[in-house]
């Protein structure tokens, strides 16, 4: 799997378990983790951009985004991005 497709299949995965507040922290602090890890062990390469970790607040603000932006697609009140208008973002 490429990024993209990892990407989108992360994000339908989110949406299921959007409005579980109980699964979305076990979820936060299992990528918490994972971001530790990886700041033990970075991969490196000549091409890598340098790796920034979010600040607590800063990874809290993005997954509550995360959460309301999927509420308001199941609620009808936002559309959302097609994986075709999404191919085409990256590929532009």
């Amino acid at each position: 799997m490429n990024t993209m497709n990892l990407n989108a299949e992360l994000f339908r995965e989110l949406s299921y378990i959007a409005d579980d507040e109980n699964s979305m922290k076990k979820l936060l602090a299992y990528v918490k983790k994972l971001v530790a890890k990886q700041e033990q062990n970075p991969v490196v390469s000549e091409e890598a951009i340098p790796y920034r970790r979010l600040t607590r607040e800063e990874q809290i603000a993005e997954v509550n985004e995360m959460c309301e932006e999927i509420k308001l697609i199941r609620a009808g009140k936002l559309q959302g991005q097609t994986w075709e208008d999404f191919k085409h973002e990256l590929h532009s």
